[in-house]
């Protein structure tokens, strides 16, 4: 029928299911034997009582015939000695009720007792056949048919005609050899049953074991299958060949080509160089290797893949190598990020304290400063020295100022924000200081800029230290170019000036407080602005080259309703 499921037929075989089969099977070959012992001798006993039955009545019949008295008992002992002749009949006897011997097969035991065990007048009176089975001390045993019978009046040697017993005895040789035979061929054919029964349940039980084994294979192999393709991280194995014989997905990453296309080909022809060197490097004396790796990205930059390479064998045969690796780049700028953050943290703890120990002479000095300038008026040397000292005074105490903000723990007040708006707000800021180094400013909006939650007062003074530096690094006039562009997760402010630049070796030391080259700055600005990007959850990014300027993006992060809003 279509449609119908075919359904398995399973064998699940225990230990104690075979030994309870094998002791079924014994018993059943027991029961086999003795029944056929038992039915031969069932049969052996069927012959010899109908053969002995068959003697006595023939016995009897030539009895009865005879008429003439005077030779009556010489005829009973020549019949029954020529009756004894017949095959397998050891003797045969005749006796009285009282056990005497009247006729026999062997003269020589004529007139003495036989059959005083039994109750032969019982048996006399009686024509019912009887039987039993005697040992014979000088040979096999003897199976014995006996009853009672008349031969009628007038028997030499004897007063009444009281009834007679015949014994007829025959010889149990060939019967007990025959049985022995046929009870081994028997044995025989019931450990061949045995045997045959034995191999069946082992084949039963080695092909469930096979079946279970094979069961067992194919889920590990699944399993493995499954687990290799989910790896979080690439893998890689080699033969001893060279030669590529598995790979995941993450893998694909690291070849060239997809992973079906990769197995079989050398592995240094599809793997990127310091890849293919790692392995190289793995040999029988030198098992593992553990290192970060460095290959180019496609955006220009560079990927750091922590690499994990190892010969695996089979017994004390090196059947290849296999290559563990994950792209750690994220998670090695996160580490630096949290060493850099650590550093600053401690720096700012330092200058926090330092800065309150400052301020205060700082004041007592700005005010002695004052008292003097005014002491010495009319002295124009000595009331420009006062003038120094009270700008000094002032810009150390500007100095202590932003160490301080930089060192306090940033609290933010958000709110919805148009960034356009704060954008010209600070421009205006700084327009002044613009027109006196003839520094233009262009504001490009791009098209559904929504509003932004950050806290203004803290953006503006973001916005205000890159403006700043903008101004500082063109002293002989430029161009600053804001833009702005919402994108799918976040909204970007990019500020472009065409200034001095960044020299390229400065570029990582940016962000490290005191770290300037400007002759009257403080190495803070940028500090502070990463800061508090950093509290926004945004990012800041700076882009520069000597002689040609620098560009710095502001990335905020966008809810789920701003970005409706667009």
């Amino acid at each position: 029928m279509q449609g119908e499921k075919k359904k398995k037929i399973r064998f699940d075989l225990s230990v104690w299911v075979v030994i309870s089969a094998f002791a079924v099977l014994a018993v059943i070959l027991g029961m086999m034997i003795f029944m056929q012992f038992q039915q031969r001798k069932h049969q052996a006993q069927t012959l010899f009582v109908e053969k002995g039955t068959t003697l006595i009545q023939s016995f009897d019949s030539g009895m009865r015939v005879r008429t003439e008295q005077a030779q009556d008992a010489f005829y009973l002992q020549k019949l029954l000695m020529e009756t004894a002749q017949q095959p397998d009949v050891d003797y045969m006897i005749v006796t009285d009720s009282a056990g005497n011997v009247l006729a026999d097969s062997d003269p020589s035991m004529l007139g003495l007792p036989y059959g005083l065990d039994l109750d032969l007048k019982k048996i006399a009176s009686r024509q019912e056949i009887h039987w039993r089975q005697t040992a014979n001390p000088e040979g096999a045993g003897t199976f014995e048919v006996y009853r009672g019978f008349s031969p009628g009046r007038g028997l030499a040697g004897r007063e009444d005609d009281s009834p007679l017993i015949v014994f007829v005895g025959f010889n149990m040789e060939k019967i007990e050899k025959a049985s022995r035979e046929d009870t081994l061929r028997t044995v025989i054919m019931a450990l061949l049953l045995a045997l045959v029964g034995s191999l069946a349940i082992v084949s039963l039980f080695l092909v469930q074991s096979y079946r279970l084994a094979r069961t067992s294979l194919s889920r590990i192999t699944v399993f493995s299958e499954a687990l290799v393709k989910n790896m979080p991280i690439a893998l890689l194995a080699v033969d001893q060949n060279g030669s590529i014989s598995a790979c995941n997905q993450q893998a694909q990453e690291l070849i060239a080509g997809t992973c079906t296309e990769a197995v079989g080909r050398r592995a240094d022809a599809v793997l990127p160089a310091p890849f293919a060197r790692l392995l190289g490097r793995i040999s029988e004396h030198n098992s593992l290797a553990e290192e970060d790796l460095f290959i180019p990205s496609e955006n220009g930059g560079e990927q750091t893949w922590e690499v994990v390479a190892a010969a695996f064998a089979g017994g004390d045969v090196h059947e290849g190598k296999i290559l563990l690796a994950r792209n750690v780049t994220a998670v090695r700028l996160l580490e630096q990020e949290v060493a850099r953050s650590r550093h600053l943290n401690a720096i700012g703890s330092l200058a926090a304290g330092v800065a309150h120990e400052i301020r205060n002479p700082l004041s007592s000095i700005k005010g002695f400063a004052v008292y003097f300038r005014q002491r010495l008026a009319g002295n124009p040397e000595d009331e420009e020295t006062a003038d120094i000292m009270i700008a000094e005074t002032e810009r150390l105490n500007r100095v202590i100022s932003q160490l301080i903000e930089f060192a306090r723990p940033i609290v933010l007040k958000t709110q919805p924000t148009d960034m356009t708006d704060l954008v010209n707000q600070t421009i205006r800021l700084v327009s002044a200081e613009g027109k006196k180094n003839a520094v233009a400013f262009d504001v490009l909006k791009g098209g559904g800029v929504p509003r932004v939650e950050v806290d203004p007062d803290k953006i503006k003074q973001v916005l205000l230290n890159i403006f700043l530096n903008a101004l500082a690094a063109m002293p002989a006039g430029g161009r600053v170019s804001v833009s702005l562009a919402a994108q799918k997760d976040f909204m970007d402010v990019t500020v472009s000036d065409t200034g001095s630049g960044i020299a390229e070796e400065d570029l990582p030391r940016i962000y490290d407080p005191y770290f300037t080259s400007k002759p009257a700055g403080t190495g803070l600005g940028l500090a502070v602005v990463q800061k508090i990007m950093d509290a926004h959850g945004g990012v800041v990014q700076i882009e520069s080259k000597a002689g040609i300027g620098t560009t710095v993006t502001l990335r905020f992060p966008m809810t789920a309703k701003e970005r409706m809003e667009k």
